[in-house]
């Protein structure tokens, strides 16, 4: 048999019979409600400790030239990582010599991403550049690996860290390290360095690419090298004896030595100018490695001059909290 309570009680029931020795009732007094009220914590938690922990991701800046690509690689040799190429014509396809892509040989086993991967005629802008590497990023975290950011197209990598409304900057813990050479130091070596990518076949892969009727202004054909040799090509033909082509051929040359020289100091300036903005940027003055080049060991050298406070300022980077902490740089890496 069922029963219910007086309804100012909670229900009870009993299964028995109806003989009151055998009635049992069970009586809960209804408790009133009362609105809650949240208590404040019994300890004021430190503001670190509420922070939300972020993936890291290293940057390497520097002037064409510098070395950035050494350095990248090195670092993620010690610290597992992969690189992300921001050099805005070395994403096209082709032009290994022209644009000084990274040669499977020299990249020792590393993986490097968006190099060599766009169409040569494309347009490829600075927000393409955001959302791939984005997701580069985002892969390679995944993989339990560091990503680097390296090249020396500054305009890229501002858009990958402020653009978008600053998105990439709030959710990854950047660390930004600035390859620096003095510039008439830097200058010297260009100018070799030019030397050396004839030697390699510049002259030869910029003719199989040349068009009488070539754009310079889009896609890899914005590479210094291109457009410097083009004058050479049409008019070596009617240029007579191997004397004047000669010196043709050292015009172009030139031209190109000058204008990689101009590209370095305007890839300094916008350095420069992230300091400005508040980025807490780590500099490393390679300058005298490029002096002293030549004599001794040079792997040792650069070891010494860029690596191990490469190496130090990275280390400190990824065991710190945030990117507020403060890195134990050694004296050739300064922080501005």
């Amino acid at each position: 048999m069922l029963r219910s309570c007086k309804a100012d009680r909670c229900t009870s029931f009993s299964r028995m019979p109806s003989s009151p020795l055998f009635l049992i009732q069970f009586w809960f007094p209804r408790v009133p409600s009362v609105p809650c009220r949240l208590l404040p914590p019994l300890v004021d938690v430190p503001a670190v400790a509420r922070m939300v922990y972020k993936d890291k991701v290293v940057f390497i800046l520097g002037t064409t030239g510098s070395g950035k690509s050494k350095l990248a690689i090195a670092l993620a040799k010690s610290f597992r990582g992969e690189v992300v190429n921001s050099d805005k014509m070395q994403v096209y396809d082709g032009f290994g010599v022209i644009t000084n892509k990274v040669t499977k040989e020299e990249s020792g086993g590393v993986p490097h991403h968006l190099l060599g991967v766009v169409h040569p005629e494309a347009d490829f802008t600075a927000s393409d550049f955001r959302r791939e590497a984005t997701r580069e990023v985002e892969s390679i975290l995944g993989r339990g690996r560091l990503p680097i950011v390296a090249g020396g197209s500054n305009s890229y990598i501002e858009e990958l860290v402020e653009g978008a409304g600053g998105e990439f900057r709030s959710r990854y813990d950047c660390c930004f390290l600035w390859v620096d050479v003095e510039l008439p130091v830097l200058h010297e070596f260009v100018s070799s360095r030019v030397d050396k990518m004839i030697e390699q076949g510049l002259v030869k892969e910029a003719r199989a690419a040349f068009r009488p009727d070539g754009d310079y202004s889009r896609g890899i054909w914005r590479s210094i090298g291109v457009s410097e040799m083009d004058g050479y090509f049409r008019s070596e033909d009617s240029a007579g004896d191997g004397e004047m082509k000669a010196r043709m051929l050292e015009t172009a040359v030139d031209a190109i030595k000058a204008n990689t020289c101009r590209l370095a100091c305007c890839q300094l300036q916008k350095i420069r100018r992230f300091c400005a903005m508040g980025w807490e940027v780590h500099r490393i003055d390679a300058t005298e490695f490029f002096q002293r080049r030549g004599r001794g060991s040079e792997e040792e050298l650069w070891e010494e001059v860029v690596g191990e406070p490469g190496a130090a300022i990275t280390r400190s980077f990824l065991a710190s909290k945030n990117q507020n902490n403060e890195l134990g740089a050694t004296a050739n890496a300064a922080t501005f």
